[in-house]
């Protein structure tokens, strides 16, 4: 039975071997009631935001958090606490745990067999085989390609989610600057014609105007009354959303002091770099770039798809104890696709590509006509935003004439009201082009996956290169 101990001991030695190199589970339970409290205690200054913070934008870690927060220190705080940007990260490094693993020779199948033979002087038979398919140098490669273009692929949806929470952490932010002006503006307008209805009744009362008089003035403050109402809904609805960019509860997002000095006034943009930065969103935008490696590895798919049409080689050496002799056989197989399945994966892999390619091209259109249109639109925004701060400086030169008559008394209060009711209306449309101004040049910044002007600029590169060394 000395034959017999020996392949125990190597069926053993080998059972050992594989068993020392797993790794043990350890469970990690999220119970939601958790996670919830976690979100919910969760506010700018906790020490675990700062830390990641500082790995990626050191220069904005030394005083944190900041007493007002300009664009750029929101964008560092919403990289840091984002879900939805957490999410996709853990993508990435899902692809690279998968990199790291392509390309590896195939794992053995290892195989036991016995046999009794009763008549035998030596009844018992052994053995143990291994089945080790042959993977080509070409065909590794091939799947350490497809896996490289995988990485590609979510680390450029890495950067385009990056940008997607940027553009509406900041599209957020701009519409709270713009309710909260707007505001102070309502109710200043309804302030005003709450003085002109008091002023028509009076002179209704006294005989001095028609009836119909008061019923105008009337409906004119509760349309005023009924804007400011909207306004406060549309900012809670805002200060939501800048929560949600951030991945903060609404309570600690809506207790940040934000800074925008040059808001509604986007700076102009030297044309030789908006035609840079037009070129690099044609070529190589983060969306676009996760089509063009998706389009890659759709290539080495289809080269390992062809590949695999030629007979794969498998290697079977053994070992065997038969009945009192050591015999160790040697086996050379072939896998033959025999049944036409490859044909099927190749004309997969080959629908696969032209889908990608289709894809791709139709991207790159839609950025082209993204691009044009968002610059045109920023044109007419700044062409309408010329045209009301006309319309308000003729208002305001009205208002002042108006408030200087009626201290002479050449005028009645009530025509007074009128000029200053049309001063604060035209003020109104003023900020409003100057919101439209705004998120034109926001659209235009969104065509060319890059900021234009502001605090941004900064972190632009030290964000893809944190990716990068990730």
């Amino acid at each position: 039975m000395r034959g017999n101990g020996r392949v125990a001991l190597a069926a053993l030695i080998a059972a050992a071997l594989l068993a020392g190199g797993c790794v043990r589970y350890v469970a990690r339970p999220l119970p939601p009631a958790q996670s919830l409290a976690s979100f919910e205690a969760r506010r700018p200054d906790d020490a675990a935001l700062r830390e990641r913070i500082a790995a990626v934008f050191p220069a904005l870690a030394g005083d944190w958090p900041p007493a007002r927060w300009d664009r750029a220190q929101l964008f560092a705080l919403a990289a840091a606490a984002n879900p939805e940007l957490a999410v996709v990260r853990a993508e990435y490094d899902a692809a690279r745990a998968e990199q790291a693993v392509a390309g590896l020779p195939a794992d053995p199948d290892l195989s036991l067999q016995t046999e009794y033979a009763r008549r035998e002087q030596r009844p018992w038979l052994y053995g143990l085989g291994l089945d080790i398919p042959l993977r080509t140098a070409g065909q590794r490669q091939l799947d350490r390609a497809i896996a490289g273009s995988a990485v590609e692929a979510a680390r450029a949806n890495l950067l385009e989610q990056a940008w997607q929470v940027r553009h509406r952490l900041v599209a957020a932010l701009s519409a709270i600057e713009a309710r909260q002006r707007e505001q102070a503006l309502l109710a200043a307008l309804e302030r005003l014609q709450r003085q002109r209805g008091d002023h028509v009744a009076r002179r209704v009362a006294a005989g001095e105007d028609d009836a119909g008089e008061q019923l105008i003035a009337r409906e004119a403050q509760l349309r005023a009354a009924a804007a400011r109402s909207e306004a406060a809904t549309a900012l809670a609805a805002d200060r939501a959303a800048l929560a949600q960019a951030l991945g903060l509860p609404l309570a600690a997002a809506a207790a940040l002091a934000t800074d925008w000095p040059d808001w509604g006034r986007p700076p102009p943009v030297d044309a030789a770099v908006l035609a840079g930065r037009r070129e690099q969103a044609l070529l190589a935008r983060a969306d676009l770039g996760a089509a063009i490696a998706v389009y890659s590895g759709t290539e080495r798919q289809l080269q390992r798809a062809v590949a695999r049409q030629y007979p794969q080689v498998v290697l079977s050496p053994g070992y065997v104890w038969d009945h009192g002799i050591v015999k160790l056989p040697f086996a050379l197989g072939l896998h033959l696709p025999v049944f036409d399945r490859n044909r099927g994966e190749i004309a997969e892999a080959e629908g696969a590509r032209a889908l990608a390619g289709t894809r791709l091209l139709a991207l790159q259109a839609r950025i082209h006509g993204q691009i044009d249109a968002a610059r045109d639109a920023e044109a007419g925004a700044a062409a309408g935003l010329a045209a009301a701060e006309r319309r308000a400086a003729d208002a305001r030169e009205q208002h002042e004439r108006a408030r200087r008559a009626l201290d002479r008394g050449a005028i009645d209060r009530g025509e007074a009201l009128a000029a200053e009711i049309l001063a604060t209306e035209t003020a109104l449309d003023l900020l409003h082009r100057q919101a439209d101004l705004q998120a034109a040049r926001l659209a235009l910044e969104d065509a060319l996956h890059a900021p234009l002007s502001g605090p941004e600029l900064a972190l632009s590169p030290a964000v893809e290169d944190s990716e990068e060394s990730r």
